[in-house]
């Protein structure tokens, strides 16, 4: 992953085959939880929030959420199982300080109350993902 924008990243995994796109946000996540230091130079934290958001948008449950533009629709992640589900909520937990490993970020974004109701809504989505069994 390099500096590339939120917006060009989710049309670039919109144009890879379903089994390149799944496989791309399966890395991206799985770096995040098993090595978080990565969100402080190589993996920029929006994109792996791009990343998560690409699982989450293909999990049943995301269906209707105000998030879920076109843009995200075309990127989403297909056939995604209870592991993925899982892996991409632990990266979650990561990028907001949930988890014990999580590096110091500071995020700046103008609405802190809509971004934290987007990630909480996010690791909604991704727990019926694992409840479901997928």
């Amino acid at each position: 992953m390099n500096d590339t924008s939120t917006p060009a990243l989710l049309d670039s995994l919109a144009d890879l085959p379903p089994a390149e796109r799944r496989q791309a946000v399966a890395v991206v996540v799985l770096r995040v939880w098993e090595t978080p230091q990565v969100l402080l130079g190589e993996i920029p934290p929006t994109q792996a929030l791009a990343a998560i958001a690409a699982i989450a948008a293909g999990l049943p449950g995301a269906q209707g959420r105000p998030w879920l533009d076109e843009r995200l629709r075309a990127a989403a992640c297909p056939r995604v199982t209870s592991e993925l589900s899982g892996r991409a909520l632990c990266a979650l937990d990561v990028l907001v300080g949930r988890d014990s490993e999580s590096v110091p970020l500071e995020l700046h974004v103008s609405d802190g109350a809509a971004a934290g109701a987007l990630l909480d809504d996010l690791r909604d989505v991704l727990m019926d993902g694992l409840r479901l069994g997928l």
